[in-house]
């Protein structure tokens, strides 16, 4: 009796948990069993991965499904066409201060002066980037089910965003099909339920291999580096997520309290498609979003909005500038800024997506790629801080664009001070 209520007894906290407890408990116990069992522990990686597997499993289904029942649910096309021109607007002004920031914390900062690492030039590293017309060009699928197959977000939005409107335009005679996508958004819906209730215990996985592979050895020649890139994301956080929502009389600490959940998921997954069925689950249940305003401008922000990402990409060319010697002038920063923002877009929201456009940033300053391959030594650390900066930039752009479309939003609880005084 006495060893079943010393079982029982954890087992039953554990359940009476949220989920965002049971996730940073899993974060914290994975870091020390990292830590502690070394290298020994690598194997659970294993079932990290699959937890990754299955929620990238969700992504297709549901930016597919949330983008068509979203559009059949615009009263009128004309608003598609307002959010649209809102939405962009909000995320290319949102990177611009998010690589501002990024760059203004390196120059203060100055991650990687001073480390003496013989660094060779590696210009071919990476693979080159497609130019502007090739990147318009693969936003239109060949074919849709070669999209499907190869989990291609933005080629999936463009496709469901088209045939969400050609059910629109057909009226009547499309009701059979809009019932069916309606249905079919409930089953996944649920589908995703079942999947990230078992969230902790990837996790726990994940965080755990992470430190047995690494330690704390790789961290100490480039702790300014990792320091810089968070720092930069929790001015963001504040500076941008927070005044924006104080300017627009919407209280900051509901909306981080209402997005915690999404915000710990993004940070231990590093993936903010993967985490798109959090989000959407936290815009309508805790920040009582219009369902159709959020299932239409959170997988939108996923391709478009990469606030994080931003800031990762200017501290990273600062940094190898400064391995390399190169001394950036205000021309160079602004050419860092605009380049990160044309080609962020064009970056998968997948882990891992920053080394695919970090060659191009460097390159439009000139700067040698031979640091990518220690950056990317690091690269899961500074990935989980960008991703949850990500995700908490779509949540923050799509409450704000909610905000001004509708007075309904359930975000008035009052200003955080009187701004009419």
């Amino acid at each position: 009796m006495d060893f079943l209520h010393v079982v029982l007894t954890p087992l039953r906290r554990w359940q009476a948990l949220p989920l965002w407890g049971k996730i940073l408990l899993a974060l914290v116990l994975g870091i020390f069993t990292g830590i502690v069992g070394g290298h020994a522990v690598e194997p659970v990686q294993v079932i990290g991965l699959m937890f990754i597997h299955a929620i990238q499993m969700l992504v297709v289904p549901v930016v597919f499904t949330s983008i068509v029942c979203a559009v059949m649910s615009l009263d009128k096309l004309e608003q598609m066409k307002s959010l649209v021109l809102k939405a962009l607007s909000l995320y290319a002004l949102s990177m611009i201060c998010a690589a501002s920031i990024g760059i203004i914390c390196a120059i203060l900062i100055a991650p990687g002066k001073g480390m003496d690492l013989h660094l060779i030039a590696a210009p071919g590293l990476l693979k080159p980037m497609p130019t502007a017309a090739e990147v318009l060009i693969s936003f239109i699928p060949q074919s849709p089910v070669a999209a499907f197959v190869a989990n291609n977000v933005i080629q999936i939005l463009v496709f469901a965003l088209l045939l969400g409107v050609s059910i629109r335009l057909t009226g009547e005679a499309a009701k059979p099909v809009e019932d069916l996508f309606r249905s079919f958004s409930k089953v996944v819906f649920r589908f995703s339920q079942i999947i990230i209730s078992f969230s902790p215990y990837g996790v726990f996985s994940l965080i755990a291999y992470v430190f047995a592979r690494y330690g704390l050895i790789i961290l100490i020649p480039l702790i300014k580096f990792i320091i810089t890139v968070y720092l930069s994301c929790l001015l963001q956080l504040i500076l941008v997520y927070g005044v924006g929502l104080w300017i627009n009389r919407i209280n900051p600490w509901h909306f981080f309290k209402g997005i915690s959940n999404a915000a710990i998921l993004a940070f231990t997954t590093s993936s903010s498609a993967a985490t798109l069925p959090v989000s959407l689950k936290c815009a309508e249940e805790q920040l009582k979003l219009p369902k159709d305003l959020a299932s239409f401008l959170l997988p939108l922000g996923t391709t478009f909005n990469l606030n994080g990402l931003s800031i990762y990409l200017a501290v990273a060319t600062i940094f190898a500038a400064n391995l390399y010697g190169i001394h950036l002038g205000l021309l160079q920063y602004c050419t860092v800024v605009i380049t990160i923002v044309f080609t962020a877009v064009g970056a998968a929201a997948v882990p891992g997506s920053a080394l695919i456009v970090m060659g191009a940033v460097m390159g439009s300053v000139g700067i040698p790629l031979g640091a990518i391959p220690l950056i990317a030594g690091v690269d899961r650390f500074n990935d989980m801080a960008q991703t949850s900066t990500n995700v908490m930039g779509d949540l923050f752009a799509t409450t704000l664009i909610a905000k001004s479309e509708t007075k309904d939003s359930g975000l008035e609880k009052g200003p955080v001070i009187n701004l009419d005084v």
